[in-house]
């Protein structure tokens, strides 16, 4: 395994109203190669959330958003992949990944 600081960036996105589940977001993203570098708590609209995260993920040169739960990045997923990678507990997106059209993902979480 690669050392840790060789490790691409990853920046944690936490909605502060739904539940983080005990999540290790640390863990998560060594899990999937990623150096959780920074943490990004919103309590507010996803309009003004993308540019809370997009600021900090290119002030870290983040490759990758981690999440607690699916839900915290719904919103946002589109946004998310077209420019880093998401990770939930449940899975990896990779960065450019093609969303199915409707609420199918919904139901993956």
């Amino acid at each position: 395994m690669p050392d840790r600081k060789l490790r691409p960036a990853a920046v944690a996105l936490i909605r502060m109203d739904i539940s983080t589940r005990g999540v290790d977001l640390y863990e998560l993203a060594e899990r999937h190669g990623y150096r959780l570098v920074h943490t990004v708590k919103v309590d507010t609209v996803a309009r003004l959330a993308i540019f809370a995260l997009a600021r900090h993920a290119a002030e870290a040169g983040a490759e990758a958003v981690v999440v607690p739960s699916f839900e915290h990045a719904e919103d946002l997923r589109h946004f998310i992949t077209e420019n880093a990678a998401l990770i939930t507990p449940m899975q990896l997106y990779p960065r450019g990944y093609c969303w199915p059209s409707g609420s199918f993902e919904s139901a993956l979480i």
